[in-house]
């Protein structure tokens, strides 16, 4: 390799800062398809603010294609819905939001 030059991986590359895994990238049609999943710490209900601490669900979303080079890329991003468990909050659940995909902050969550 290159002397000096430290070695990166693709969420260094691509999701510096975010809290992502990359899972797979696949190579379709002139683009490419990254299935990433959040790593993040469980979210704060956006009701009442008291951190999760139990995982609902989980499910795929889709986010908007961006070119790299002459390339359309595919996020398809894998996040968790939470249980809000504070017995006076109305909010039952909530889905995470990844900071820098998905609108939110890191560690916010909304739904």
């Amino acid at each position: 390799m290159f002397p000096g030059v430290a070695s990166k991986t693709i969420e260094d590359v691509l999701f510096a800062g975010i809290d992502v895994r990359v899972e797979r990238v696949n190579d379709v049609s002139g683009g490419l398809v990254l299935e990433a999943e959040s790593t993040g710490r469980p979210g704060r209900c956006p009701d009442c603010r008291k951190r999760a601490e139990r995982v609902h669900s989980t499910y795929q979303r889709s986010l908007d294609e961006r070119p790299l080079g002459p390339r359309r890329v595919t996020v398809r991003l894998r996040v968790r819905r939470f249980f809000c468990d504070r017995p006076s909050c109305s909010r039952r659940t909530f889905v995470e939001q990844v900071g820098g995909l998905t609108g939110g902050t890191a560690g916010q969550a909304s739904g």
